[in-house]
């Protein structure tokens, strides 16, 4: 009974660790994962690797303990579980997840296509606030230069002409960004408010 109880929480650790490393995995691999997070999970699976090394030496040891004894494991084949439905090693745990709804890809799949469907109502929301302070941005930043090229332009005429020419740089495109923000507005769906 002891045996069979170290045994049992040897592989629960065990899943555990490799459970989560599938997750990460699949995370790291997922579009839009920017360059902090995936350092980030990139050494969260370096500390989970040598984790999940020494789970599975203790997973052997209890498992050699115990009559019949179970399979060894090696470390190659357990970082060869790329889905938990490769994880055979789950048959032996006291709940067979490989059979959970969200256990298999294209669960995760839809899990995924979810989340990302909340993130963009969140997006919306932002883009919405995003576009009336770009409007805003423009035309302030075209009235203050047009107020610093005169204010300027009595005191250092040549000062005045660089900022009139940086002006015109810069304005050069916001007849064109307001148009496209006003496009933007015409769509159907569009629920921000352009004025």
């Amino acid at each position: 009974k002891v045996s069979v109880r170290q045994y049992q929480c040897c592989l629960d650790t065990l899943e555990g660790l490799v459970v989560a490393r599938m997750f990460e995995l699949t995370r790291m691999n997922m579009s839009q994962t920017g360059y902090n997070l995936r350092k980030h999970i990139g050494n969260a699976l370096r500390s989970r690797s040598v984790a999940i090394r020494a789970a599975v030496g203790r997973y052997n040891v209890a498992a050699a303990t115990l009559t019949p004894p179970r399979q060894e494991l090696c470390w190659d084949e357990v970082v060869e579980y790329a889905f938990l439905a490769d994880f055979d090693l789950l048959r032996d745990a006291r709940q067979d997840i490989r059979s959970r709804p969200w256990a298999t890809p294209a669960a995760r799949q839809a899990m995924d296509g979810y989340f990302k469907l909340l993130r963009a109502e969140e997006e919306i929301v932002q883009l919405n606030v995003e576009i009336c302070r770009f409007i805003t941005f423009m035309c302030d930043e075209d009235a203050e230069l047009s107020t610093k090229e005169v204010e300027v332009g009595l005191t250092d005429p040549a000062l005045a002409f660089q900022i009139q020419v940086q002006r015109s740089h810069i304005t050069w495109f916001t007849p064109r960004h307001l148009k496209n923000i006003h496009d933007i507005g015409q769509l159907p769906g569009f629920s921000g408010n352009l004025s």
